[in-house]
């Protein structure tokens, strides 16, 4: 049945693929049915993993031999208690994309249907073989196939700013996958073979700073996909170029796909066997992670276009992800009562995994109506759509909620089981380590302080108060097929959320996979499958009831509702809002650039703020006839490192431009130059 599944779901990508044959004679049957294909494909995604997962895949895996089309290499396809928890991620957003991607593409009048739907097909069903990648081979043509697909749908649109956000992110995507080619190379010369298996048997053998140099260089090749601070700059340009529904797989699934490279290789294949994983391994993950948690969110702040605003907490949450994979890391290397609790932390990352994918995505999807419906994302021209756009505006509620880590939805349970294992792990290690894993628990309870108020910022400035624009004013609610899409989404974060407990035994397999012993299932004791407590085997934990969480929740909604509803029972004389005399206009609500303002005075050594002051006088300098006034922020890494380099480059192209003086004796001269130098130094055996 499973080996069944998996057939169901390749052709239903390649039969989705497929429909975009039908594009020039008729886009609107080749939007439905690639976009059938794509749902499909996702559902028996689904399907496949979680029978794979709660058939217990623990130490055991699923293996098909593929027709082998190279001589020197079989190819093979290995499903594990891992990758199916990650194939479970990568089709439950596009699901939810598949309903929802007809009516957007229809509402944009898209001028090519068929590369969107030949493209959306192709991208997911790379990341899902790479996911089931069981040889070197597979996994570099699926990982390349992901970022060609992606690349294609980031410049689907003639745009300028898209053409030049997909040169960002196809230069730094091969600049990491460069990186993993020198990894891959390595371990399939030690090893004989392209087989991943055989790959880990052979980097048992590798000595202790071979292997560690390995892990650095496989950690910044997927770090670049994963969007790791400094390496994030093609991030927040890539993701808000595509469309609405690409932009949720990008931000939800494509960076999953990378943190599942990095567990395969620095948890698995290149993990000592027997032994504990290097701390510095563990420090390096933890560091970065905090780091990325902490810029993204403050950068999400700061940002008016709402989908770039998304982008930057996708860096935040792959922060976040990565500090739950770093603390397990040095525990593991800890030993000790410590396993218990780096089982704990690593389900909390794989569980933030599955929750970023969830939240992050309906909010992509919610951005996308609103810009289906104003066709703008500047947060400074919309306002007021919460009347003219209700279900979308609840909907976006919920995401905001989620990512904010609020309860009772699922962002909160993922990052509390975080708190939990940093704060705990910090007894654990002691010293002056305690004090470190301390600053990053203090460094992820302040990421979520503020992306609580940077989600207040958005969801006010975009659908409360009135319109800025006659974009906002004219706006109507999306298609139903474009709510139904969102509303998966949405139950997703409401069900993990309420009940936690569910989720528990479907990370067994991937934690057990990794790491061996118990899985979180025996070490998180869910009281029903509401309450959620985390001991870790340290003797000491901190309870959490979903019960009570939700039932608290219920009974504010139903405060608030009456507070709303009984004034209007009750006789009242209307009248307009007092301002001063003047009459009430949108230009008297709060902007989104006066609630990011004061942290941007806090932080302005990293934001390095720039502004732009025009004025036009009258007869005199004293009669001022208008004012303008812009600000905006600089992404310190890209101003003080990619500038340069980019500077650096361009600078060494024009040196090399100059003496390419298409003279004949010249380019002989270079080619015996050349040779000599070679010959020096390869010579001397």
């Amino acid at each position: 049945m499973p080996v069944n599944l998996l057939w169901i779901m390749l052709g239903a990508y390649s039969a989705g693929a497929a429909a975009s044959l039908l594009g020039g004679r008729w886009p609107n049957v080749t939007r439905v049915i690639g976009h059938i294909g794509l749902l499909i494909g996702a559902l028996a995604g689904a399907a496949l993993s979680i029978q794979c997962m709660t058939g217990g895949l623990h130490h055991t895996a699923l293996r098909v031999n593929l027709p082998q089309f190279f001589p020197f290499a079989s190819l093979v396809i290995v499903l594990d208690g891992l990758s199916a928890f990650f194939l479970l991620v990568v089709s439950i957003v596009p699901i939810a994309a598949a309903i929802y991607g007809p009516a957007y593409l229809k509402a944009h009048s898209t001028p090519s249907p068929a590369a969107e739907v030949l493209g959306i097909n192709v991208f997911v069903a790379s990341m899902a073989l790479v996911l089931c990648a069981g040889d070197a081979i597979v996994f570099l043509l699926a990982w390349e196939g992901m970022t060609l697909a992606s690349y294609a749908l980031v410049v689907a649109e003639s745009k300028r700013t898209n053409t030049h956000a997909g040169l960002v992110y196809i230069v730094m995507a091969h600049a990491g996958t460069a990186l993993l080619m020198v990894v891959f190379l390595t371990l399939t010369i030690h090893a004989g073979s392209f087989d991943l298996e055989a790959i880990r048997r052979a980097a048992l053998a590798l000595p202790g700073p071979e292997r560690s140099l390995l892990f650095f260089l496989v950690f910044a090749g997927f770090a670049v996909k994963a969007g790791v601070v400094p390496l994030h700059v093609w991030l927040p340009q890539a993701h808000p170029a595509a469309p609405s529904h690409v932009s949720a797989l990008m931000s939800g699934v494509m960076l999953k796909v990378a943190i599942y490279g990095m567990l395969r290789f620095g948890m698995d294949i290149l993990a000592p066997a027997g032994g504990p994983i290097p701390s510095s391994w563990g420090w390096t993950v933890l560091v970065l992670g905090a780091i990325s948690a902490i810029i993204g969110v403050l950068y999400a702040l700061q940002q008016h276009d709402l989908k770039r605003l998304l982008a930057f907490h996708s860096v935040e949450n792959v922060g976040i992800i990565l500090m739950g994979v770093g603390i397990a890391m040095l525990l593991e290397h800890h030993g000790g009562v410590s396993d218990a609790l780096a089982a704990l932390a690593l389900a909390a990352a794989l569980l933030h995994t599955l929750n970023h994918a969830a939240f992050k995505g309906l909010l992509f999807l919610s951005a996308g109506g609103v810009q289906s419906a104003t066709h703008i994302l500047n947060m400074e021209e919309l306002g007021g759509l919460a009347r003219r756009m209700p279900w979308t505006a609840w909907l976006f509620l919920i995401g905001a909620v989620a990512i904010s880590a609020l309860p009772p939805l699922n962002g909160f349970v993922s990052e509390w089981m975080t708190y939990q294992s940093l704060i705990l792990g910090s007894i654990q290690m002691g010293s002056g380590n305690g004090l470190v894993v301390i600053t990053a628990a203090a460094a992820l309870a302040l990421t979520g302080g503020l992306a609580a108020a940077c989600f207040v910022k958005a969801f006010g400035v975009t659908f409360l108060g009135r319109p800025r624009s006659i974009h906002a004013s004219s706006a109507v609610e999306v298609a139903s097929s474009m709510r139904i899409g969102m509303a998966v989404l949405a139950i997703v974060c409401v069900v993990i959320g309420v009940m936690p407990g569910y989720m528990m035994p479907f990370l067994d397999s991937p934690v057990t996979r990794l790491l061996g012993g118990s899985g979180p299932s025996t070490l998180v004791t869910v009281h029903g499958p509401l309450v959620l407590f985390a001991s870790g085997g340290a003797g000491a934990g901190t309870a959490v009831s979903m019960t009570s969480a939700a039932a608290i929740f219920g009974v504010f909604a139903v405060i608030a509702w009456g507070l709303i509803v009984w004034p209007r029972a009750v006789s009242r004389r209307r009248a307009p809002t007092w301002t001063c005399g003047m009459t009430p206009e949108s230009r008297f609500d709060y902007t989104a650039t006066a609630f990011a303002k004061p942290l941007r005075f806090i932080f302005a050594a990293l934001y390095q703020p720039k502004r732009t002051i025009s004025k036009k006088t009258g007869a005199t300098p004293y009669v001022l006839r208008q004012l303008h006034w812009q600000s905006d922020v600089v992404d310190f890494t890209q101003e003080h490192f990619y500038n340069r380099l980019q500077s650096g480059v361009t600078a060494l192209a024009r040196a090399i431009r100059q003496k390419s003086t298409g003279r004949i004796h010249d380019y002989i001269g270079y080619v015996l130059i050349t040779l000599l130098i070679t010959l020096l130094v390869f010579g001397r055996g």
